[in-house]
């Protein structure tokens, strides 16, 4: 029946400040596989959301059994490590060539790069599957940077990552092993760390090294955490109350320990031999003495020490800020602008308005506690036309990464 209101009340949109889910961690696995009884096509990009999502397709744990691969294990290892992750599966099929032929990393890149560059929301890459070593990985690795993440940034596509199988069947020796902090691959990081439980369940697995469970973990993560943290700022629903976040899982008899690709227990190696792969930008699994669980070592990337994009999420940041400020300032493309009629110069109001537009969009990065500070500047004495850009200059703070605390501990008879 029908009655007055009286009072009218409309309904808002906004107050609660809920934003669209972020593509921070949408990440791809790029798996060299059989693909003739999955449904799945070649070189596609396929969204997986949950581990039945791999299921249906025809990937569990008898597919790699049966084909010797560890397809569904890293697809796994992603969503026991972070149930809510987003990921991609692209199946790259080894070339018809002679069996014994290698199919490394550099031979599917630009199979896969229509692809990639078809799904614009990946942030990430793992490359698992292919018949990369440690060794390889140290001539070719500055080629993968090139064709890859090189090729995407200058067509303004950021790449925040790329993993790389390091495998190693041959021992590991830190004094002489391929320095990746002598190459220039900034997106590039080699995985080495292994798990046992996994290595020894197929003579085909004994060199794998764990590219899913590094994907995992860093989906788990914040983009300015580090992949070697023992904590993290976010933890699954399941592991809320914890104070860490390990590798291992006891109940299904993942991470009990840590070893290299090379089958080396990583515990039997001195600190000045992990040391030295820290130096060389390996990316392991390590224990801490006297406390429970495997953790990665770090989270470094093929690039002198000293690069500011010496670590995965320096690459992160910097990557999440470029995209802000560039979608932020891509609608005043081609917009008319106010000058200051006497100089001539941009006028100080339209300065302010840019500044202002990208200011409130970095603050989201400060809201969602990714970055310690931020600046952009435009200086306003500036003519512009066609041929002269307007030059504007940011700057992130990044967060502080604690990597080892040193304590003097002594004993007193009192205080003070």
């Amino acid at each position: 029946m029908a009655q007055t209101t009286g009072v009218n009340i409309n309904r808002l949109e906004g107050g609660l400040g809920r934003r669209a889910d972020s593509t921070d961690n949408y990440f791809a696995l790029v798996m060299a596989m059989p693909l003739e009884d999955l449904n799945l096509t070649a070189n596609t990009a396929t969204k997986l959301l949950q581990v039945e999502d791999a299921i249906a397709l025809g990937i569990d744990a008898s597919y790699d059994a049966n084909e010797k691969v560890l397809a569904y294990h890293h697809i796994s290892e992603v969503f026991r490590l972070d149930p809510s992750a987003t990921l991609f599966l692209i199946g790259v099929e080894r070339p018809v060539t002679e069996e014994s032929t290698p199919f490394y990393v550099k031979d599917c890149i630009a199979t896969v790069l229509p692809t990639i560059r078809a799904n614009k929301e990946i942030k990430g890459f793992g490359f698992a599957g292919f018949d990369d070593t440690v060794t390889t990985l140290g001539t070719d690795i500055e080629t993968i940077q090139a064709n890859l993440a090189d090729a995407l940034f200058a067509e303004s596509r950021y790449v925040d990552f790329i993993l790389l199988e390091g495998k190693s069947p041959t021992a590991i020796n830190p004094t002489t092993a391929v320095d990746f902090r002598a190459k220039n691959a900034k997106q590039c990081s080699v995985v080495i760390a292994q798990d046992k439980f996994i290595a020894d369940q197929d003579v085909a697995y004994k060199n794998y090294a764990a590219i899913g469970s590094a994907l995992g973990m860093l989906s788990v993560r914040r983009i300015n955490e580090n992949l070697g943290s023992v904590d993290v700022v976010s933890k699954p629903n399941y592991a809320k109350g914890q104070m860490d976040y390990p590798l291992t899982n006891a109940f299904k008899n993942l991470w009990l320990t840590s070893y290299m690709s090379d089958g080396v227990l990583t515990e039997t190696l001195s600190k000045v031999s992990l040391d030295t792969l820290d130096s060389k930008g390996y990316i392991y699994a390590v224990t801490y003495e006297g406390y429970s669980g495997v953790y990665f070592s770090s989270s470094p990337t093929a690039i002198e020490r000293q690069s500011d994009y010496a670590f995965i999420e320096n690459n992160r940041v910097w990557n999440k800020a470029a995209r802000i400020i560039r979608n932020t300032l891509i609608p005043r493309i081609k917009s008319t602008f106010k000058k200051d009629p006497v100089t001539g110069y941009v006028k100080q109001s339209t300065v302010a308005y840019w500044t202002s537009l990208v200011n409130a969009a970095l603050e989201q990065m400060m809201k969602a506690d990714e970055i310690s500070g931020y600046d952009f500047y435009i200086n306003p004495k500036q003519y512009v036309d066609d041929q002269n850009p307007i030059v504007a200059k940011a700057q992130i703070v990044m967060d502080g990464i604690v990597h080892e605390f040193d304590i003097d501990l002594g004993l007193t008879n009192q205080l003070g």
